[in-house]
């Protein structure tokens, strides 16, 4: 079964020193073969990763790409105006384009699990779209 990934879990993945490394190492290895990337998830990743850890965590995210690690989703373009929808519906959370199309992606791939650390913003919008939050909160150590 197929999951979406944030930026987060993908950051904890290469982060060794990060609270969610452990729960986001099993579960990436777990769902191997199922994990999609949207593609507006890469350039965060890739800043995160080249900021905060240097270039061969980059260069190791890269790899994981070309060698499908990752199975790249793109946003269809007569989805965009969903995207800004969702962003006005939850304007308190400011959630911006990287986790509103997330939520567009769940629903036009018909996927409901997304793995994430950013409890703040989808925790509601789980509720609110009956998404499935993984890790879950037993399995971050």
């Amino acid at each position: 079964m197929a999951i979406l990934v944030d930026s987060g879990i993908l950051y904890a993945y290469y982060d060794r020193s990060d609270r969610w490394h452990g729960a986001a190492t099993r579960l990436i290895a777990a769902e191997i073969g199922g994990l999609l990337l949207p593609a507006p998830v890469v350039p965060e990743v890739d800043h995160l990763l080249g900021v905060r850890l240097g270039r061969e965590a980059r260069q190791q995210f890269y790899r994981g790409l070309a060698d499908a690690s990752y199975l790249l989703v793109d946003l269809p373009q007569e989805r965009v105006a969903k995207v800004a929808e969702i962003d006005a519906q939850f304007a308190e959370l400011e959630l911006g384009f990287v986790d509103s199309a997330i939520v567009v992606l769940a629903e036009s791939l018909g996927v409901a699990r997304v793995a994430t650390t950013d409890r703040r913003h989808f925790e509601p919008l789980a509720r609110a779209f009956k998404l499935e939050l993984l890790p879950l909160a037993g399995e971050l150590y």
